[in-house]
């Protein structure tokens, strides 16, 4: 008789552990489904465009060095050269735009608990250069308040993609 209650709790034990090991399991692989769900979303909806968007400009402004960009001091209202201009009001400021209001958009999905300062620095002077070429289109000369945050937001950009597509790759892996 000893026996066999011993073989039912046993059994009983066994069956309790399976099924706590089982929710554990379940309740990890849930966790790695669903961060990876906010990995994707970060990527498809900020970070992926984002990229994108810092990766064309960048090229952009580097092959505006090599060829017509003035220097600092002549980028102001009505310095530089009309292509200079051209290039910036029509291909910089309108990317620089469309880039802010991803941000705006969808702030809800940085990797930081408040969005860091590379970002609000680059949102900011968009909107000084925004009052610049205002007054331009005004026929008076005004300073950008808030200088580009260069190599801080680019590599900011660049470096939080590829920790996002290295997180997802690690995700996916465990998943399969």
């Amino acid at each position: 008789m000893a026996v066999a209650i011993i073989a039912a709790s046993a059994s009983i034990v066994v069956a309790v552990l399976a099924f706590v090991l089982n929710q554990y399991g379940q309740a990890r692989q849930e966790r790695r489904q669903a961060r990876l769900a906010r990995v994707n979303s970060q990527l498809r909806e900020l970070y992926g465009p984002l990229n994108a968007m810092v990766d064309a400009n960048e090229r952009i402004w580097e092959a505006l060095r090599e060829t017509e960009l003035p220097g600092a001091a002549d980028r102001g209202p009505y310095a530089g050269t009309a292509g200079w201009r051209r290039w910036r009001d029509e291909v910089l400021q309108p990317a620089n735009r469309r880039m802010r209001d991803l941000i705006f958009a969808h702030a809800d999905l940085v990797v930081e608990v408040e969005v860091p300062q590379p970002l609000r620095d680059f949102c900011a002077h968009v909107a000084a250069q925004e009052i610049v070429r205002a007054a331009e289109g005004e026929g008076t000369r005004e300073r950008s308040l808030v200088g580009h945050p260069g190599d801080a937001y680019v590599s900011y950009v660049r470096l939080t993609f590829l920790a996002l597509k290295d997180e997802q790759a690690r995700l996916l892996r465990r998943t399969a």
